[in-house]
């Protein structure tokens, strides 16, 4: 699929791996978040149970967006939880670095389901500024 090529290839995804650390992709690479974990030795199972339970995301033209779930119907929303807020709190600085951001940085703390290779709505919208602990 070109559109998912495309947007693989211009974003830079992210995958938070609680008490581990960031599992980034390289630039410029056409690779999901599902690929990355399979990549590092997680079978098709557990890769759907650590997507639905860990924050992913994505930095794109000077925007962070950050999500967590696996429900692939369109019209899902996948949002951080509590507990996914507080797992990237603990990453944010990380995350900061790694992607150059700033107090003004735009986060997004969810998406809406699309279709594949479409680029997802993005939801929840604030500032980098309001995730420092």
């Amino acid at each position: 699929m070109k559109k998912a090529t495309d947007f693989h290839t211009k974003r830079r995804a992210f995958i938070i791996m609680p008490d581990v650390g960031l599992l980034v992709a390289p630039q410029q690479i056409d690779i999901s978040h599902e690929q990355m974990l399979k990549n590092i030795g997680l079978n098709a199972s557990d890769v759907i149970k650590f997507l639905s339970l860990n924050p992913r995301g994505y930095f794109m033209n000077g925007e962070l967006c950050v999500y967590m779930g696996y429900d692939m119907t369109p019209g899902a929303k996948w949002e951080l939880t509590a507990a996914g807020k507080k797992t990237v709190q603990t990453y944010i600085a990380d995350l900061r670095a790694v992607f150059n951001m700033n107090d003004e940085t735009p986060v997004y703390t969810g998406v809406i389901v699309g279709q594949i290779g479409a680029v997802w709505q993005k939801i929840n919208q604030t500032k980098l500024k309001s995730w420092e602990i």
